[in-house]
C-alpha cells in the first residue's frame, strides 16, 4: 500500500527533540527523511543517556526510526555543495539551530530558495526568527519558563514546576509538521515553496490560549491549581483508600447523575452546588465533602460504580502500568522494531490512525553514517570512487557504515 507522504523527501538537519519529532511524524507516514548528521559523533542525542542499548542511546533509537543517516560536514566547501545538490532534489529542509547559524554556513532559506524555488524550509527556534529574543539560546525548560507555562503548573502553595515531558519541544515539533504539510499543500496551488518560522515560545502560548483569554477578560493572573481546574469542577484528583482517582465532571447534568452514586443525593440540587458557578463559589466545602466520601472505598470499587454510570474517571497510572494497559494493548500503539544493535525494541508507533494510508515503522533508527554512500549514489549519481574521495577530503563521514 502506498503511504500518504511517500512522494516527499525531507532533508533533516535538526537535532535533539523538536526537529526530530517533526521529521519522525512525517517519516511514520512515508516521507523519505535524510538525516544529515555532522562528523565526529553525529547528532547530539546519540550520546543522551542512560539508558543505552549497547552504545546506542534509547533516546535516539526511539525518536529517529524510519530515517536514513547521511554524514556531511556542512563547514567543508564540498560538503556545503552536497547539501545544495541534495536540497535541489528534496521537498523540505528542516532545521532547529540557533538563529543565524545556517546563514553563517551559507545554507539559509534565501540561498536555498535561489537554488530551489519549490523548497519548503522549516526553521524551529526558541523565540522565533526575529524580535529582541531571537538570539537567545532556549531549550525546553527555558521555553516553559518564559511562556508562563511553569507559572500555572504545580500545587497552589508550591513553586512553578516543569511539565513532566519536554512539552515545548514536542509542541514545536508537532507545529512544524503541521506547518510543513500546510506549506506543501500551498505549493500544490502556487508551485512555490516558502519558509516556516516555528517558535517554541509561541507553541506554548497556543497551549495557554484559554488562560491568556481569561486574563485578558478579567485581569486576574491565572494561578496554579494542582490537579484541579479553575473553570470546571469538580475536575481534579481525589484520594481513595488505595490510589488516587481522577474525576472530571464537565456539566451540571453530569453532576446530577454523579451525586447519588456517591450517596450524596442532597448535594445534587443544593443551591450551593447545583450549577458550575455555584460549585466554584463554594469550592472548598464541596471538595472537602467529596474527598471524605471517596476515602470510604477503594479505587477499584469506585471505578466499578462510576464507569458503568458513564462518569469520567481514571487511574493515575505509572509508566510501567501504561505500557501494559489493556487499552494501549488493544490499540496496538506500542510496536516492535528490530535494531541492528539494540535488538528487538518496543516503540510508541504512529500516533494518528489513517484507514487507507496508515503510518508504520518500516526501518529502525539508523546507525551513524549508515546511508551516506547509498544516498549520494542513488540521489546524486556519485560512484564509489568519488564517494571515497569525498571521505578522504573530509566532506562526508570518515568511514562507511
Amino acid at each position: 500500500m502506498n503511504m500518504a507522504l511517500d512522494d516527499i523527501t525531507v532533508l533533516d538537519l535538526s537535532h535533539a527533540l523538536a526537529g526530530p519529532t517533526a521529521s519522525t511524524m512525517l517519516a511514520d507516514y512515508g516521507a523519505c527523511v535524510l538525516k544529515l548528521e555532522p562528523p565526529d559523533g553525529g547528532e547530539m542525542s546519540r550520546g543522551w543517556g542512560p539508558p543505552f542499548y549497547g552504545e546506542e542511546s534509547a533516546y535516539f533509537v526511539n525518536l529517529n526510526r524510519n530515517k536514513k543517516s547521511v554524514v556531511i560536514d556542512l563547514k567543508h566547501p564540498e560538503g556545503n555543495e552536497l547539501f545544495f545538490r541534495l536540497m535541489e532534489r528534496s521537498d523540505v529542509v528542516l532545521e532547529n539551530f540557533r538563529v543565524g547559524t545556517l546563514a553563517r554556513l551559507g545554507i539559509d532559506y534565501p540561498r536555498a530558495r535561489a537554488r530551489n524555488p519549490r523548497i519548503v524550509y522549516c526553521s524551529i527556534s526558541g523565540f522565533g526568527q526575529d524580535g529582541p529574543y531571537r538570539d537567545r539560546a532556549a531549550l525546553d525548560l527555558i521555553a516553559q519558563a518564559e511562556s508562563g507555562l511553569m507559572s500555572v503548573t504545580g500545587e497552589p502553595d508550591g513553586r512553578g514546576v516543569r511539565c513532566g515531558v519536554s512539552i515545548a519541544d514536542i509542541t514545536a515539533g508537532m507545529n512544524a509538521a503541521f506547518g510543513i504539510l500546510t506549506a506543501l499543500r500551498a505549493r500544490e496551488k502556487s508551485g512555490r515553496g516558502q519558509s516556516i518560522d516555528v517558535s517554541m515560545l509561541e507553541g506554548q502560548l497556543g497551549l495557554l490560549d484559554i488562560l491568556i483569554g481569561h486574563y485578558l477578560a478579567d485581569g486576574i493572573v491565572p494561578a496554579r491549581w494542582g490537579t484541579a481546574y479553575k473553570s470546571v469542577l469538580p475536575y481534579q484528583t481525589f484520594r481513595t483508600r488505595t490510589q488516587d482517582l481522577a474525576l472530571a465532571i464537565g456539566s451540571d447534568k453530569l453532576w446530577r447523575s454523579f451525586c447519588p452514586l456517591l450517596g450524596l443525593e442532597e448535594m445534587k440540587d443544593d443551591p450551593r452546588y447545583a450549577t458550575n458557578a455555584a460549585r466554584a463559589a463554594n469550592r472548598e466545602t464541596m471538595i472537602a465533602r467529596l474527598q471524605e466520601t471517596f476515602l470510604r472505598r477503594t479505587y477499584a470499587e469506585w471505578e466499578e460504580i462510576l464507569v458503568e454510570a458513564g462518569i469520567p474517571i481514571g487511574a493515575i497510572n505509572t509508566i510501567d502500568q501504561v505500557v501494559d494497559h489493556p487499552q494501549v494493548t488493544a490499540r496496538g500503539i506500542l510496536v516492535e522494531s528490530e535494531h541492528p544493535v539494540a535488538g528487538t525494541v518496543r516503540l510508541v508507533g504512529p500516533r494518528v490512525k489513517l484507514s487507507e494510508t496508515p503510518g508504520a515503522i518500516s526501518r529502525p533508527a539508523p546507525l551513524l553514517d549508515q546511508h551516506t554512500d547509498e544516498v549520494l549514489g542513488e540521489r546524486l549519481g556519485l560512484d564509489a570512487k568519488e564517494i571515497e574521495r569525498l571521505r578522504v577530503a573530509g566532506a562526508i563521514g570518515k568511514t562507511a557504515a
